[in-house]
């Protein structure tokens, strides 16, 4: 369950295929390549990412991509709001509070 004032944050972001994500802490860049709805037991429709990662090379030592390739959209929202991720959009938007 998000909280209200979380909830506003997340309407607020509309996630595309080509949407670049940027990892703020291991600086990776992902790619949104694939939305996929599914079917949950409790939330009943959920919708997942399909993320194409590349590796930060500019750390040393190199530091690996991230194992997930999907993310649930709602988690990955709530991710760029608290400043996990940056988000960019194919269409020129990003997220701030």
């Amino acid at each position: 369950m998000v909280s209200k004032s979380l909830e506003q944050y997340t309407t607020r972001i509309m996630l595309s295929v080509g949407d670049i994500i940027i990892d703020t802490q291991a600086k990776h860049t992902g790619i949104l390549v694939d939305r996929q709805r599914r079917i949950d037991m409790i939330e009943d429709d959920i919708y997942v990412w399909e993320i194409k990662w590349n590796h930060n090379m500019l750390t040393e030592p190199p530091i690996e991509a991230p194992m997930s390739s999907i993310l649930e959209e709602e988690g990955l929202k709530l991710s760029i709001v608290v400043g996990i991720y940056e988000w960019h959009s194919v269409s020129g938007e990003t997220f701030e509070i």
